[in-house]
């Protein structure tokens, strides 16, 4: 619920409201949280925030929305509809009013807390309400919120990472310790490089017995040519050039098909076979040779290059997930590895993968894995070992893989930054806060003003035109983003 209120006030995207061209005194405030007053703008805001919630919910169970044209449509079909066991109407006013709930729980806890925001974060939200209003001006007047409202919830959301700080972050209240967190990332990532060998020709066909053949016997070279480096970096430079070295023989493969035609006229088209000639190999004759480059001889009397502190400089791609499948991003990282790291995947172990009591849960997604799911069960295996290379089959392709310690590589200019121990620590904690921020909404005293209740149907949200202003301030601000 509270990650749906940060999303929102952040794109500064929905604050739409029913259509009203003003409010009158009796119903300026909706309720009071704990004696405090809880404007109309920001009920509406957060009621359509629920409106949009509630379609999500229907189109999860099987809703369609189909032949929706504007919110007249939307209305007929929430009219007639019930979510877990409430009209839809109920439904979205009681998300709303929690909403407007936790707003306020933020809010007393923030100077409970004794908290203060910093000028730099009271001008930010001054800028993001200007700038609201002048993509929203027009919309906002009709729907009768004002700039006030709009600033209150991006305040609110700076006041909810405060919270969040003082509970939770470096020296909280929780007193969370950077050693469990270090153990956290530790236990659930691992690090890995491989040589994908795919066990097909160059039109993409999956090959015979003797083309597989082929292919693993490639495989146990690379593994010899592997075994025979002495030094870690040693390994991981022959990997990185055997890695360039089979993409350039998958290329080949795929430049050297042949294409003909039959009696018929028909296209045939016939792959050659490509081959790299092994160590172990004398004179191989292929009709199309895939040609690479071996790496050069390390000079030992190189300066290896440095940053200004001294360390040696590398290049990382680095992977984070929280199911099996992954996000990767490349970065440059610092460490004393002494090899080029940019050919490492640094995974995190799936949750999803690894619960059995999920199985059998038809509405569970499956994982995707990287590479593949053997590779993986075999890297987060506890019994596997580092630096030892090894061949992995799948049906559609082979691997050579080897795992590396995660651990040579968490170091505060690498994997252990920062901003990885923050994202390590709202993993493991922010649920526990907003648990503790819907405790402590709920513990609130609330008092409705019916007569706002009354006025302002939720039902009534003209939620297609809200929609349309949130296409055209996303285009204005970001360009044609919808492909419209």
């Amino acid at each position: 619920m509270n990650f749906i209120r940060k999303a929102a006030a952040a794109a500064l995207a929905l604050c739409t409201v029913l259509s009203c061209t003003g409010c009158g005194e009796r119903t300026a405030n909706v309720m009071q949280v704990s004696g405090s007053d809880v404007r109309a703008g920001i009920y509406l805001y957060y009621a359509t925030s629920a409106y949009g919630e509630a379609i999500e919910v229907m189109r999860k169970d099987g809703e369609q929305f189909e032949n929706v044209i504007d919110s007249k449509d939307y209305k007929k079909i929430l009219d007639k509809a019930d979510i877990d066991g409430v009209k839809a109407e109920e439904w979205i006013q009681n998300k709303a009013i929690e909403h407007c709930e936790t707003f306020m729980a933020i809010e007393k806890e923030f100077e409970a807390l004794g908290l203060s925001l910093s000028g730099e974060q009271l001008a930010a939200a001054e800028s993001s309400a200007e700038t609201s209003m002048k993509y929203y001006g027009d919309f906002f007047h009709d729907a009768g919120i004002g700039k006030e409202s709009v600033k209150d919830i991006v305040l609110n959301t700076y006041k909810q990472d405060a919270v969040w700080e003082a509970y939770y972050g470096k020296d909280g209240k929780e007193n969370i310790q950077e050693q469990e967190l270090y153990d956290h990332y530790k236990d659930n990532h691992f690090r890995i490089k491989y040589i994908e060998m795919p066990l097909k020709d160059g039109e993409g066909n999956l090959l015979k017995a003797d083309g597989k053949a082929e292919i693993e016997k490639m495989a146990n070279d690379y593994l010899k040519r592997l075994g025979k480096k002495k030094t870690e970096a040693e390994k991981m430079e022959e990997f990185d050039y055997l890695i360039d070295e089979h993409k350039a023989y998958v290329t080949s493969l795929s430049e050297a098909a042949v294409t003909t035609t039959d009696e018929n006229g028909k296209t045939i088209t016939t792959p050659t076979t490509a081959k790299v000639t092994t160590v172990d190999e004398k004179e191989t004759t292929t009709e199309k040779e895939a040609v690479t480059t071996a790496p050069a001889e390390e000079d030992e009397n190189a300066e290896p290059e440095t940053d200004e502190n001294g360390e040696a400089v590398t290049t990382a791609e680095v992977t984070t997930q929280t199911t099996a499948t992954t996000e990767t991003t490349t970065t440059t990282t610092v460490s004393g590895l002494g090899y080029d790291t940019a050919n490492e995947r640094v995974l995190a172990v799936s949750t999803s993968a690894k619960e059995e009591d999920k199985k059998n849960d038809e509405t569970k997604t499956e994982p995707t894995y990287t590479p593949c799911e053997k590779v993986y069960n075999w890297a987060v295996d506890p019994n596997t070992k580092y630096m030892e290379p090894t061949l992995i089959k799948d049906e559609e392709c082979y691997y050579v893989v080897v795992k590396m310690d995660i651990e040579d590589r968490m170091t505060e200019d690498d994997l252990w930054t920062s901003s990885a121990i923050e994202s390590v620590r709202q993993e493991l904690y922010y649920d526990k806060f907003l648990e503790k921020l819907d405790k402590i909404a709920k513990d609130l005293p609330v008092t409705r003003n019916e007569s706002a209740f009354r006025r302002y149907k939720v039902l009534d949200i003209d939620y297609v035109t809200y929609q349309n202003a949130l296409m055209s301030a996303y285009s204005s601000m970001y360009g044609n983003y919808f492909g419209g």
